[in-house]
């Protein structure tokens, strides 16, 4: 633009502040890589998730996790989970390092999907790591039958977090589907 006299003389005082504190900048939001977030990586050998840990609480083997390529909210698959037996509960799980995002409020959401699942539900989950108090938050399970919604929890990462453990965890009987896993910056 270009500006001359007074235009010129405003649009500089403009610029200047009596202020000694320059203005608070806000940083982009971002996204934070997870690795196969949309679960469309074949499964590798035993039937691992690429980029996931799949766990449970104890005891002999009480979930399938699998790959479902008939099922999925995006793209060609999701994650599928499903009580075999009794058990406590049964998790997807992948952590990132976080410690770059302190301060900043992120937010993680998912793609989540029951059948018949008991009371106890289906739920996102993030963990923080690094010496943090009160290092969990937890969306309100899923439970009974419910078609692909999109769940998520919205937090600050605490000072001292040094990683970030996203979870997806299946606490009672039934089936239930992850996908489109997303984590990002708010702020």
């Amino acid at each position: 633009m270009h500006k001359t006299g007074w235009g010129w003389t405003l649009a500089l005082l403009a610029g200047c502040s009596s202020s000694s504190q320059a203005p608070l900048a806000t940083a982009p939001p971002s996204t934070i890589v997870l690795t196969n977030a949309d679960f469309e990586a074949p499964a590798g050998a035993n039937s691992e998730i690429p980029g996931w840990q799949s766990s449970q609480h104890a005891g002999p083997l009480s979930y399938k996790f699998e790959i479902d390529h008939t099922t999925h909210a995006a793209g060609a698959a999701s994650l599928r989970i499903e009580r075999t037996r009794e058990q406590v509960y049964g998790m997807i799980a992948q952590e990132v390092p976080i410690a770059a995002y302190a301060g900043r409020t992120i937010e993680l959401s998912a793609q989540m999907k029951t059948a018949d699942v008991g009371p106890a539900g289906w739920e996102l989950m993030l963990t923080f790591s690094g010496g943090v108090a009160n290092a969990r938050r937890q969306a309100k399970p899923l439970s009974g039958t419910q078609d692909f919604q999109k769940i998520a929890i919205r937090t600050q990462v605490p000072a001292g977090a040094q990683n970030l453990e996203i979870a997806a965890l299946l606490n009672d009987r039934g089936t239930a589907w992850i996908d489109d896993v997303q984590l990002h910056t708010v702020d």
